[in-house]
């Protein structure tokens, strides 16, 4: 109790000293972020708190808002005569697990069922706590920022006159308003991602070759596995359950190597105060399920996953009914045999591979290794040009601008290492969520900014996937 007052009184006197602009700006501004993902976390939390009577609360990060549909896993453990209000509380791994364990934590009560699933990553099976990506989503809402732990207020406040800084830099300008399914408005009443059609894989060759899930390197550390057994030790004392529920995980995704997904299972099992729950193999899904992510489901995924669940679920409660929920069939990605058209001038600049869906740029001819301006092409040989290899512009020091098209579908990670001279990277795509890219796109390129069309560029910022870039991303005229 002391530990909470004197966390407190620093933070207030950190507060009193800001600029009273920079707090007036806070305050009477609304969630800058709130049309964004971000903005559902207050909806989940307040879900959270007003529920009444029994519930199961899916703790983790977007799997679980890509993968468990509350209403449908509702009605089918109600018509088993198990009456339980389902919370999905995991929407963004950058969020962090942590954020979500503290702010749910005060909210379970006896006869409650904690279900606790994080995506298999370092950021999400880790203490991580980000009071950026914090900001954004508590923003103005005291009652978030009450449940947080106190070194995490502590942190909070330490980054409260950037954000307030951030808030004001859009004074006069719109709010970032979510790209794609990357809304508030794509969460229907339930907390549920239900308001944005998702029907089949999008991702080149059906998964996202920029987070490879190797399981022997995602071994919780002891002091993520400690905060979370404290957890479960606080809930289990007040009469709560809970279980450790593998994420799904496209099987494609999987790298090959010398640990299989049940002797994972059986290393958690271990390490954790509470038990796993259902078939870890069942965990691993076909890419046909999944959406724009290794662990994000789409429509027809969410419904087999639930289902899975949903079983799961009951055979811990003691029920041996069939599952009511029908199964879906495995969606398919349509195929274009229509390339899109635009700039190949530079076309000869590049080396190939066919394959599928194209031709894939696999590195520079000798025209376009003296070359310090490329542009990629949109076909070549008449077929889409839909991705380039990492190898093409790595350790490059001629390069100095590249034109990414509509066509490109996917930048791998590292792509522009060791392109010291490489000063603007221009992406012609209106469509954020159409250009895939992970966390080390710019790395080994300080010196590179990323330039996107003005008129989207809020849509960047926001972007599950581009919002990683938001320091380094400006706009230009289109």
């Amino acid at each position: 109790m002391k530990r909470a007052v004197i966390t407190i009184c620093i933070c207030a006197l950190i507060l009193l000293s800001l600029p009273a602009s920079l707090i007036g700006v806070w305050l009477a501004s609304p969630g800058l972020y709130e049309q964004t993902f971000y903005g559902e976390l207050v909806h989940m939390y307040d879900k959270l708190c007003e529920t009444e009577g029994k519930k199961i609360v899916v703790i983790g990060g977007s799997s679980v808002s890509f993968g468990i549909d509350s209403r449908l896993a509702e009605e089918e453990l109600g018509r088993c005569g198990l009456l339980y209000t389902v919370c999905n509380f995991g929407l963004y791994g950058a969020l962090g697990t942590k954020l979500m364990l503290s702010l749910s934590r005060d909210q379970i009560r006896e006869g409650d069922i904690v279900v606790f699933m994080p995506e298999i990553s370092q950021q999400t099976m880790s203490l991580y706590f980000s009071a950026a990506e914090t900001w954004r989503a508590v923003d103005t809402n005291v009652r978030m920022f009450g449940a947080l732990d106190d070194a995490d207020k502590t942190s909070l406040v330490g980054g409260f006159a950037s954000f307030a800084a951030e808030k004001f830099s859009y004074t006069g300008k719109s709010a970032p308003a979510g790209s794609g399914i990357y809304a508030s408005s794509s969460f229907d009443e339930n907390c549920d991602l239900k308001n944005y059609e998702r029907p089949y894989n999008i991702m080149p060759g059906g998964w996202d070759k920029n987070n490879l899930i190797d399981l022997s390197a995602e071994i919780p550390g002891d002091d993520f596995i400690e905060y979370v057994n404290d957890y479960y030790a606080e809930i289990s004392a007040r009469g709560a359950q809970m279980y450790y529920y593998l994420p799904p995980v496209n099987v494609h995704a999987v790298a090959s190597g010398d640990m299989n997904i049940e002797e994972y299972a059986e290393i958690l099992n271990e390490k954790f105060d509470f038990p796993l729950m259902g078939d870890p193999y069942a965990s691993l899904m076909d890419s046909e399920w999944f959406y724009d992510s290794n662990f994000h489901l789409n429509e027809s995924g969410m419904t087999a996953r639930t289902a899975t669940f949903t079983d799961d679920i009951k055979t811990r409660l003691g029920v041996t009914a069939p599952s009511g929920i029908v199964m879906p069939e495995k969606p398919e990605t349509p195929s274009s045999d229509d390339p899109e058209q635009g700039d190949d001038q530079d076309a000869a600049c590049f080396l190939y591979e066919e394959d599928d869906d194209g031709y894939t740029i696999v590195g520079l001819s000798d025209e376009g290794r003296g070359r310090d301006s490329l542009q990629l092409p949109y076909t070549y040989n008449g077929r889409a040009v839909h991705t380039f290899t990492a190898d093409t512009f790595a350790g490059n020091t001629v390069i100095r601008e590249i034109v990414v098209g509509k066509n490109i579908s996917f930048i791998p990670n590292k792509a522009f290492d060791g392109c010291t001279a490489l000063e603007s990277l221009k992406i012609l795509q209106l469509d954020p969520s159409a250009l895939r890219v992970g966390m080390e796109l710019l790395e080994g390129a300080e010196n590179c900014t990323v330039y996107v069309p003005e008129s989207v560029l809020n849509l960047y910022i926001s972007d599950y996937f581009w919002g990683f870039y938001m320091g380094r991303l400006e706009g230009y005229g289109i």
